[in-house]
């Protein structure tokens, strides 16, 4: 089995790095010019979505070609591959508009909501729960519900974090390989195939993405990431009941998600919409404290390892002391990240905040008895 693995690694860091090296050059030529330099990027094509789909499209195909025994995992004529991959591609095509002209949030919105329909109508569902503590959960009719919203929550957290050269790759990487190995230990070898496939890719890309980049993610790169990452972390984690362990995931994925809760809160906190963009991120914390943009990667890099290193030893450990220590350290991390980056203190001092302070710790009016 290592060999297939180690097959479709390094298949899929050959096609993500020579599609690279190609969609690098069509950028440069003339009759491509208006198609990639656009949004103000440039010589710098933000297309990374065409690599990512593309190789991951093509590496299960020409595994199999290549061995037989990689053929038997890979199933790529099955219909729950060409359902993922259709709802990658539909989640691609709204990602690679959005990078030549901005689309509204209703059309994102409708075309994440209709991948995750179909990535459910493959067979990646989340139809009962186990929990770290206490019963676990079965969903019923709102098994779909929950389905769309943790597919739509991971590619919109993954795109979030795309605000600076190598962050949301290298996070997505981490979570890829991590969601891998948990897949793999829990008897479900093609998800996890397909997600070293999907890591494969970016690592192809990587070094192009790294800063001082010469190609972007872009709103497709981060979409696909997002979107095969919340639907492939869906099976990994599920057992052998067909519950989802939904713990294991959501730490996997900690960074990104964080930020997602993150930006939002802080936003409303301030009066302002929760999802129009602005430049207060963590990794835009991070340089302004003066970490610099090889220093950030290494801070959010050490974060998203932490991350995975939480998520492997929950799911290898499911006691309950491991439990327990692992969402403590997670909150002692998250608690001193934010403090130090004075996120904590921003929202100590935001409107709603001030105005909640005021109402509950002012003085009552007419105040105390002098005493007199």
């Amino acid at each position: 089995m290592l060999d297939i693995y180690l097959i479709t690694l390094a298949l899929s860091i050959s096609i993500g790095l020579v599609s690279t090296v190609l969609l690098l050059a069509l950028s440069r030529t003339e009759r491509f010019l208006t198609l990639f330099h656009v949004r103000g990027t440039l010589e710098k094509p933000r297309w990374g979505g065409v690599v990512f789909i593309a190789t991951f499209a093509l590496t299960p195909f020409i595994a199999s070609a290549l061995s037989s025994h990689a053929s038997e995992f890979f199933s790529p004529k099955s219909g729950s591959f060409l359902g993922l991959l259709a709802a990658a591609a539909l989640v691609f095509v709204v990602g690679f508009f959005d990078d030549v002209k901005l689309t509204s949030p209703a059309v994102r919105t409708l075309v994440f909501v209709a991948g995750g329909a179909a990535a459910y109508t493959a067979g990646y569902r989340i139809d009962d729960i186990g929990l770290p503590w206490g019963p676990n959960i079965h969903l019923g009719a709102a098994g779909f519900v929950a389905t769309v919203l943790w597919i739509y929550a991971v590619t919109n957290a993954i795109n979030f974090i795309d605000g600076r050269d190598g962050v949301s790759l290298g996070v997505g990487i981490f979570a890829c390989v991590t969601m891998a190995q948990i897949a793999a230990h829990s008897s479900h070898p093609t998800v996890a195939l397909l997600l070293v496939a999907l890591a494969g890719a970016g690592l192809g890309f990587l070094p192009f993405n790294l800063p001082p980049a010469s190609a972007y993610v872009g709103d497709s790169g981060a979409y696909v990431i997002g979107f095969v990452l919340g639907t492939l972390s869906i099976r990994a984690a599920t057992g052998p009941t067909d519950q989802v362990f939904i713990a294991v995931p959501l730490v996997a994925l900690g960074y990104p998600i964080l930020d997602l809760v993150l930006a939002p809160t802080r936003r409303l906190l301030q009066h302002r919409h929760p999802m129009i963009g602005d430049e207060d991120h963590i990794h835009h914390r991070l340089e302004v404290y003066g970490a610099g943009p090889r220093g950030t990667l290494v801070v959010i890099y050490g974060l998203a390892g932490l991350f995975s290193f939480g998520a492997i030893l929950l799911h290898y450990f499911g006691q309950t002391w491991m439990e327990a220590s692992v969402l403590a350290a997670i909150v002692l991390v998250v608690g001193v990240t934010l403090l130090r980056l004075g996120y904590i203190l921003t929202m100590w001092n935001s409107r709603s905040i001030v105005w909640l302070r005021q109402r509950v710790f002012a003085p009552q009016e007419g105040g105390h008895p002098s005493g007199e």
